[in-house]
């Protein structure tokens, strides 16, 4: 074989390791791709799922609150009911 020959096959096998480089590479990215959209998909699908419960959050923290401002004042009518009822009604 001449030099030019071999020269030559050895640029066409060059050549073809990287197509095949190439193609392994896209595929690659094709999948890395793949992982990434399904991954968002994952992520929104969370931050819908941490909407809704952060929702649900702020009606029950408006509810403790509710509760908190009509039982405190009836606590201390209560406490003050029964103070007076001990202290001087009943004269202890």
């Amino acid at each position: 074989m001449s030099e030019p020959s071999v020269q030559l096959d050895r640029i066409e096998q060059l050549l073809s390791e990287g197509n095949q480089l190439r193609r392994q590479a896209i595929a690659l990215q094709q999948e890395a791709m793949a992982l990434q959209k399904s991954l968002v998909e994952e992520q929104r699908a969370n931050l819908a799922r941490a909407a809704q419960i952060n929702d649900q959050a702020v009606v029950v923290q408006r509810r403790a609150r509710l509760v908190q401002t009509l039982a405190i004042p009836a606590l201390v009518l209560l406490i003050g009911y029964v103070s007076y009822l001990l202290f001087f009604r009943l004269g202890l």
